[in-house]
């Protein structure tokens, strides 16, 4: 299976409602289009950072891949974190601090089998859902806000498409940095 061809017709009908289903399409295509932007990058690519501080590839890789876990976690599963993932996924989360325990030398191979899996947990989560799942109202206490989950699985698609926006940019600055 080619990761980085687009399906370009959501199916609707798999799930308990269409608002799941097309929430499944857009996340489908949102990942298929990082897939898109980062096949076959090598690792020097890959962990390049444009100057000390800033995100690699490879940390916003993480992001996606810590997003994915964290909103399926809390928002699917309603439960907090274990210890055991708040190890392995808050460094992802928030970045920052962490940008320099994120650059591993990993090889892109390994962000993308872990961006599989990652979307494939979320992925069958959400088809678990009922419709009355997905608009229920959250209270979110540290963000003192409400929302719903429809909201918060549009927020981590969109946040994935920002983050491949930057990454496209990296891309671009490696490129120009690296023309000699």
């Amino acid at each position: 299976m080619d990761i980085t061809k687009r399906a370009v017709y959501i199916s609707f009908g798999e799930t308990d409602g269409h608002a799941i289903d097309y929430l499944i399409g857009i996340m489908k295509d949102a990942r298929t289009t990082t897939y898109q932007r980062i096949y076959n990058l090598d690792i020097k690519e890959l962990h390049w950072q444009y100057a000390e501080g800033w995100n690699s590839i490879s940390c916003l890789l993480s992001h996606i891949i810590s997003i994915d876990n964290f909103f399926r976690i809390r928002n699917i599963e309603r439960r907090e974190p274990t210890e055991e993932e708040e190890k392995k996924y808050m460094p992802g989360m928030t970045m920052g601090k962490y940008i320099p325990e994120l650059i591993t030398n990993d090889p892109i191979e390994y962000y993308i089998e872990e961006l599989k899996a990652s979307q494939k947990k979320m992925l069958d989560a959400l088809t678990k859902l009922k419709e009355e799942d997905f608009i229920e109202v959250h209270h979110l206490k540290e963000w003192k806000i409400d929302n719903n989950m429809a909201w918060s699985l549009y927020h981590a698609a969109e946040d994935e498409v920002h983050h491949r926006g930057q990454i496209s940019i990296i891309r671009k600055l490696y490129r120009e940095a690296h023309k000699n």
